[in-house]
């Protein structure tokens, strides 16, 4: 057996990896190790590089067509088989010594007398002179399939049983031309657990850090990784899954045969039957890796006033090559991690500038800052994203997530809480008219936003600190610079202050931020006081004026028009109610004598007073008119804006 060694290794953060394996051997055929679920990887993937005189003839895989298992794998074993065999020749052997041969008929099963022993069965044989025979299974030693078709069927039943009990691999058969000695290098794409970064810094001094670049790498494949060059990659190339190793059926159209001869009718096209096309198989989780860690020793605190020694945690670090697309890491040393093991690797270390720093967000404390330092990235290449740890004279200080940062970039890593620093955050905000101008046909009212945030600080601390404070940045919002006394700086998200404050003192700051808004309005919709406001206006020329003007007389016009309508609808309301009245008078009245005198009094004041009513109404449909045709010109005037 050619057993296969991992000797290089690249590992791209997109969770795929690039495997080469060696191998020296003489034989034609040698068996190359695959999970199942990687073996469409391999299939697309696969490059095999030989060194020697032999050529490469041929891969090839089982491509699992075969039929279903048939013998059962829990319950009676013996009845399946028999089944199997079933009107096949066979030879019975007993335990007493005597042989049956002929053809096996089948088997009856029956309640045994003793209930513990389970069913027994009873082989029913036809013999070569047609006599019927039963055997009982308990009198039989050994049953011998006389025909080799029913052999060969049993051993493929059983090689199907062999496989679904064994391990999750497929055995790619890799055939060369002769069975001559060679090199064999095998190299294929695989998925694999993405690299994950984790970082160490290290501060020193009051400018100084040291950067640790370490990376945790898992070996889920099934060969070992003994003594192998790991090359660890940022890039992202593209890589997709496909199904490469079950069969490519295609469905094909079906046609019916007929079903009489002579003259048939005439088809136009062909009857076809849809059929489900192949389902991949969902990808099955790698199972949980177990993790081989460094182990990393640190030299104790010194006392303040002596500079702090590092020593280096791991011997181990890599070659860096940064190109557009990527870094790559080469380490320098090899690699051993075992199948099923993960290793973490130191990749760099290197000195790198800081600043210590506080940072207050009231989001994240609402009384104290966070304890941060402020780091330069001098190493060359873009840090991924990955947790960081921080140490200060060689103990733990905090960790934290350490975003992506772009080479000669700087970012600022909050953590720890500084208790020793309170602060008291608080805001003010007013809106302000600051302008009235026309624009076109709209009336426009610009307005600034004020937000005023006030920090109380109090040090309680026997040092100076450094402060940054950080409040959210609100849409639209900008630094007032002729206001704030101290440096603001601006952010995507924040508006940060950077301001100092010595030892046990207090003091406080301000940021000041406004914003620019307006509203407008249609002329058509504003008040006459606004119409009045616009006239006074510096920034109205000539021609605005006059039009402004009109506008106002016409709205004067049309408010008499409609104070005048409205007086009218009153007289008529008033006329109606004693018209109802007189109606009902009339009503009780009877057409004779006094009453008759007065009856035709009140009938004589209902028509006047209905004509009256008409009268009204025709000056009010006329008023009507009027305010239409005022509203129309308005609109028109305003359009000249």
């Amino acid at each position: 057996m050619v057993i296969f060694e991992i000797k290089e290794v690249k590992l791209y953060k997109m969770g795929v990896g690039w495997l080469s394996a060696q191998a020296r051997c003489k034989e034609k055929d040698i068996l190359f190790p695959v999970l199942k679920k990687q073996t469409d990887d391999f299939l697309k993937t696969f490059h095999v590089d030989i060194e020697g005189e032999s050529l490469l003839s041929s891969i090839s895989f089982d491509s699992e067509t075969k039929g279903e298992i048939e013998i059962e794998q829990s319950g009676c074993a013996l009845t399946s088989i028999l089944d199997l065999l079933s009107g096949s020749r066979i030879q019975i052997n007993l335990l007493n010594g005597e042989k049956y041969e002929g053809r096996l008929v089948g088997y009856q099963e029956s309640e045994s007398e003793n209930k513990d022993d389970g069913a027994e069965i009873t082989i029913v044989l036809s013999s070569p002179d047609n006599l019927i025979k039963q055997v009982a299974s308990k009198e039989i030693e050994s049953i011998f399939p006389a025909e080799e078709y029913f052999r060969k069927s049993l051993n493929d039943q059983l090689d199907l049983l062999s496989k679904s009990k064994k391990e999750d691999v497929k055995n790619i058969k890799i055939s060369f031309t002769d069975e001559s000695e060679k090199d064999i290098v095998v190299s294929y794409l695989t998925e694999l657990p993405a690299w994950q970064s984790s970082y160490r810094i290290y501060s020193i001094g009051e400018e100084k850090a040291v950067f640790e670049l370490w990376a945790l790498v898992s070996n889920n494949t099934q060969i070992d990784w003994i003594d192998a060059q790991v090359q660890l990659l940022t890039g992202l190339p593209i890589s997709f899954k496909y199904d490469m190793s079950s069969p490519w059926l295609i469905d094909r159209p079906y046609v019916s045969r007929p079903t009489q001869t002579g003259i048939s009718v005439m088809k136009p096209e062909a009857e076809f039957e849809p059929r489900p096309s192949p389902k991949l198989a969902p990808m099955a989780a790698p199972k949980r890796a177990k993790r081989a860690v460094a182990k990393m020793d640190f030299v104790g605190a010194a006392a303040i006033e002596e500079p702090y020694e590092y020593e280096e945690t791991a011997e181990q670090e890599a070659e860096i090559v940064t190109t557009t697309e990527s870094v790559t890491f080469s380490l320098k040393q090899l690699v051993t991690i075992k199948k099923g093991e993960s290793a973490l690797l130191l990749l760099h270390s290197t000195d790198v500038p800081k600043e210590k720093i506080y940072i207050y967000n009231r989001a994240n404390h609402a009384s104290h800052p966070f304890g941060a330092i402020e780091i330069e990235n001098k190493s060359g290449y873009a840090w991924e994203e990955g947790p960081v740890t921080i140490y200060e004279k060689g103990d733990y200080s905090g960790e934290a997530m350490l975003q992506r940062v772009p080479k000669d970039e700087k970012q600022i890593i909050p953590h720890r809480l500084e208790q020793d620093i309170y602060i008291k955050q608080s805001e003010e905000s007013s809106t302000k008219l600051v302008n009235i101008s026309l624009s076109g046909y709209y009336y426009v009212e610009s307005f600034i936003n004020k937000t005023e945030y006030l920090f109380e600080i109090e040090n309680k601390a026997d040092e100076e600190k450094q402060i940054i404070l950080e409040t959210p940045k609100l849409y639209g919002y900008e630094v007032d610079k002729k206001k704030s006394k101290i440096e603001v700086k601006e952010t995507p998200n924040y508006f940060r202050a950077k301001i100092k404050i010595e030892e046990k003192s207090s003091l406080k700051a301000k940021i000041h931020t406004f914003r620019k808004t307006s509203q407008s309005v249609s002329i058509a919709s504003v008040s006459d006081q606004v119409l009045e406001e616009l006239l006074d206006l510096e920034t109205i020329d000539e021609k605005q004026g006059t039009i402004i003007k009109k506008i106002r007389d016409l709205r004067t016009e049309k408010q008499k028009l409609v104070v005048q309508r409205d007086s009218e609808e009153k007289s008529i309301k008033r006329m109606e109610s004693e018209y109802q009245n007189i109606t009902k008078s009339i009503q009780v009245l009877r057409s004779e004598g006094e009453e008759g005198k007065t009856r035709a009094k009140y009938v004589t004041k209902m028509n006047d007073l209905f004509e009256k009513m008409e009268t009204k109404r025709k000056s009010i449909e006329t008023i009507d008119i009027k305010v239409e045709k005022i509203s129309k010109t308005i609109l028109k005037e305003i359009d000249k804006l």
